[in-house]
């Protein structure tokens, strides 16, 4: 086992933090251009290796491109708002760690979730891996169901 560390601090960002902040303000400009089909996620394949990627969420559900396409899809449904803080990010060896504060707002309902993503790159800078561990009170029961269906069928 190779163990990575990192001893000091930099004022630049790496290379594989500045995907996955081009990754996430893909994701913003989606948002805000509405969804309406999985198809409307395609743009973050500049991102991600989409026959290797996997994603392991909060309820360890695990999903490949297509899968996570669909779950991003229903948890939109509905309209759904989202917004996040970031309070830190690192890169040690191919991983990226970002820590944020998660809000949702679907209807009346609102939900705050402290979250760390761990981006895992191939070489050629390629996401193929994304894990998501978070911290809430109420994960919404939206985003669950979203999870839910979009593994349903695996």
């Amino acid at each position: 086992m190779k163990i990575a560390t990192a001893t000091s601090t930099v004022s630049e960002l790496g290379p594989l933090a500045q995907r996955v902040y081009g990754f996430v303000d893909t994701q913003k400009k989606i948002l805000a251009a509405g969804v309406t089909k999985e198809s409307d996620w395609d743009p973050l394949t500049e991102f991600i290796d989409a026959d290797k990627f996997k994603r392991v969420g909060a309820y360890l559900e695990e999903l490949t491109w297509p899968d996570y396409r669909k779950f991003l899809t229903g948890w939109m449904a509905g309209g759904t708002r989202f917004e996040f803080t970031e309070f830190q990010i690192s890169e040690v060896g191919n991983s990226v760690f970002q820590e944020i504060e998660e809000r949702h707002w679907r209807g009346e309902e609102f939900i705050r979730k402290n979250v760390i993503a761990v981006y895992k790159f191939d070489d050629a800078g390629k996401l193929y891996h994304l894990d998501i561990y978070e911290q809430a009170q109420d994960s919404g029961d939206w985003i669950k169901e979203s999870a839910r269906a979009a593994t349903a069928d695996a």
